[in-house]
């Protein structure tokens, strides 16, 4: 298992957790994506900043096992 954080559709796009990724794995999505910005999860830590600065929680850990990847 992997343990990684995803940005969800409840994304306003304030670009707080951007600012705060030490790991620089947020970034804005490509048109048409279901949220404004993605997790790159080979960068993603899961150090749960995003998480702590999102002011509508829209970062969220998610688990990944091997047959997700």
């Amino acid at each position: 298992m992997n343990r990684v954080f995803a940005v969800t559709d409840l994304c306003a796009g304030c670009g707080a957790c951007i600012r705060t990724c030490p790991e620089k794995a947020i970034h804005p999505a490509p048109r048409g994506y279901p949220s404004p910005l993605l997790v790159l999860e080979d960068r993603c830590t899961a150090c749960a900043e995003c998480a702590e600065v999102c002011p509508v929680a829209a970062c969220v850990e998610v688990v990944r096992t091997e047959e997700d990847r």
